[in-house]
């Protein structure tokens, strides 16, 4: 949970519902900080295209090696995240 105000996905209209969608469809699952845009739709899509960007299915580190850096990130962050 954030401590950011955030809009879930049950409770957004207009703008936000569809860049959810999008964003869902894009990338099949909503990251919690791509949530914590929320209150902003544009650059909630915009962080969300930006990640898809870095880690989608084409980058060259490959999933796996995602998945390391992130969990090494996190450890040396003492991140629980």
């Amino acid at each position: 949970m954030t401590w950011i105000k955030t809009i879930p996905e049950a409770e957004a209209t207009g703008e936000l519902a569809d860049a959810y969608a999008r964003i869902q469809q894009q990338n099949r699952s909503i990251s919690n900080i791509t949530r914590a845009a929320s209150i902003n739709p544009p650059v909630m899509q915009a962080l969300a295209s930006l990640l898809h960007a870095l880690r989608g299915p084409h980058c060259a580190l490959g999933k796996r090696r995602q998945e390391m850096i992130a969990v090494l990130t996190s450890a040396l962050h003492r991140c629980a995240y």
